[in-house]
């Protein structure tokens, strides 16, 4: 299977986001995590920060509620999800996160190609977050990959 490349740039609605107290302490906890700025707000806003800070790999629970558009997309792209591997995830940021931030994601499919011969589907994406002053705050860019048999998508 050819991936259609006239569908990169497609992006998907906005969505807005909230960052909640209770879902960054929790997704510090799950990780692990000790440093009392992602936990407590008297200690973040004591070490400079405007609340408590979230930890870099938060955006993916901040896009928990879009699941619908990975399935979308793999549904306009043809490719059976039972195919579908995480390849690679990356964020960058160009302002901290923060309890209290209220954010706009918006989806957009960035990047179709195959490798082996075209036994694999790479297929990229990225969120961008931004203020609502338009802003950009911060991306999570996501590579899935999907085994072809046969010319088709598995």
């Amino acid at each position: 299977m050819i991936l259609d490349e006239k569908l990169i740039g497609y992006a998907w609605e906005p969505f807005d986001v909230y960052v909640e107290r209770n879902q960054a302490i929790t997704f510090a906890t799950a990780l692990g995590e000790e440093d009392p700025v992602y936990f407590d707000r008297d200690a973040a806003i004591s070490a400079g920060y405007r609340d408590v800070v979230v930890l870099p790999t938060f955006p993916i629970a901040l896009s928990q509620t879009q699941v619908s558009s990975i399935y979308h997309m793999l549904k306009m792209l043809e490719v059976d999800p039972a195919s579908v591997l995480h390849g690679s995830q990356k964020f960058v940021y160009h302002r901290l996160v923060c309890v209290g931030d209220r954010l706009i994601g918006r989806k957009e499919l960035t990047g179709l190609y195959q490798r082996k011969s075209g036994s694999l589907n790479f297929i990229e994406t990225v969120v961008r977050y931004r203020d609502h002053d338009e802003n950009l705050i911060c991306e999570d860019h996501c590579t899935l990959v999907s085994r072809v048999i046969k010319g088709k998508a598995a």
